[in-house]
């Protein structure tokens, strides 16, 4: 397993490591979110060539999605602080899988087609990018509040079907939602992670159809590319996790903020609004920012 390797940050608010790579972000009461999208880094690493998915194919690829679908990856101070109860941590080698944690909450992701992959590549701006020896490889992206998960396929060779094995905790279930999203709730019904609804998108940012599948605890996100008669390879896609903070108290307002990275005053006004009708702010950085009051 690689050594740690430490990057500096300007948030106070997060930590990671790449060795297993770790990233912590404030919370007290956290649901984590995932959806789809894909981010590019600089064209790093020209000299590799040969099959497969290289890590400048990646950068290249990811460059080319649309703008507003990539998160800005965060970077690390010197170790976290006391108050840090989401933690991600990405892996040197794709088999190992992604795990978050946010109080007794845990949760690890398989990476797909984690078999062919070669160790994780940590560029400049914090991507780890896993080349492949097959026909599409993945990148992670530790963000403010939860982690990118991202998928290149190369050619018409790569598979359309991409599967996520969750380890989730006893109790708790995956399940589809009709938004075409998925979630996992706890035995009581209450949401702890979110699947926004899939998307894929070729590298002339024309969308490919596809669609999550949910079956025992796998999350399938199967892209349809192979029977379209019009596409421009790459087509990147993937699922994405954020933390969604339950604001139970006012000293926690400045926790949300800062690990959201949205105004105080927004946290605030939302803390009034929810207290208003008994109940708490529940606040994410899905959609840029989605809040509703639960109890």
């Amino acid at each position: 397993m690689s050594s740690p390797i430490s990057h500096s940050t300007a948030s106070p608010n997060v930590f990671a490591r790449f060795g297993r790579r770790t990233v912590a972000s404030a919370a007290v009461a956290a649901t984590i979110i995932a959806g789809s999208a894909l981010w590019a880094g600089p064209s790093a690493y020209a000299e590799e060539t040969g099959d497969g998915v290289t890590v400048q194919e990646v950068a290249v690829a990811l460059d080319s999605v649309s703008s507003g679908l990539v998160k800005d990856a965060v970077a690390v101070p010197a170790g976290p602080s006391a108050e840090t109860t989401l933690q991600v941590e990405v892996p040197a080698t794709a088999s190992e899988g992604v795990s978050m944690s946010v109080g007794d909450f845990d949760l690890s992701i398989s990476l797909p087609q984690a078999a062919t992959a070669d160790n994780g590549r940590l560029l400049g701006d914090g991507t780890t990018v896993y080349p492949s020896d097959g026909a599409s490889s993945n990148a992670v992206i530790p963000i403010a509040g939860g982690v990118q998960l991202l998928s290149v396929l190369e050619g018409r060779d790569a598979s359309e079907s991409y599967s996520y094995d969750l380890t989730i905790p006893a109790g708790h279930r995956l399940e589809a939602t009709a938004d075409g999203g998925a979630r996992i709730v706890d035995e009581q019904g209450t949401v702890k992670v979110e699947f926004e609804p899939a998307w894929a998108q070729d590298a002339s940012g024309v969308a490919v159809p596809t669609h999550y599948s949910v079956e025992g605890n796998t999350l399938t996100q199967v892209v349809e590319h192979k029977d379209l008669g019009s596409v421009s390879y790459p087509i990147v896609a993937d699922p994405l996790p954020v933390v969604v903070f339950v604001v139970t108290g006012l000293a926690l307002v400045a926790v949300a903020a800062l690990a959201l990275g949205v105004a105080s005053w927004l946290v605030v006004s939302w803390w009034n609004t929810c207290q208003a009708k008994g109940m708490y702010p529940e606040l994410s950085t899905r959609n840029g920012f989605t809040a509703r009051c639960v109890r």
